[in-house]
């Protein structure tokens, strides 16, 4: 089973042709990751991650949802 986690931006790097390098913090701790998939994304912003990349940003009123389903699980 593949699970995406919620994670907050703290840090967007120089976007390069293949990557735009970045830095999250979860539940979990904090990290780096891949935000190609999400260009659009800002500091600050909640996506959902998984395998070091950004999969998604997560609109304001699906992360207090989506960080309570963790919090239960």
């Amino acid at each position: 089973m593949c699970v995406a986690v919620p994670a907050r931006i703290t840090w967007i790097g120089e976007k390069t042709s293949a990557t735009i390098p970045g830095r999250v913090v979860s539940d979990g701790g904090s990290g780096t990751i891949d935000l190609v998939m999400v260009p659009d994304a800002r500091v600050g912003d909640f996506v959902t991650m998984h395998s070091g990349y950004a999969i998604r940003v997560l609109a304001e009123s699906e992360v207090a949802d989506t960080l309570r389903l963790f919090e239960s699980g």
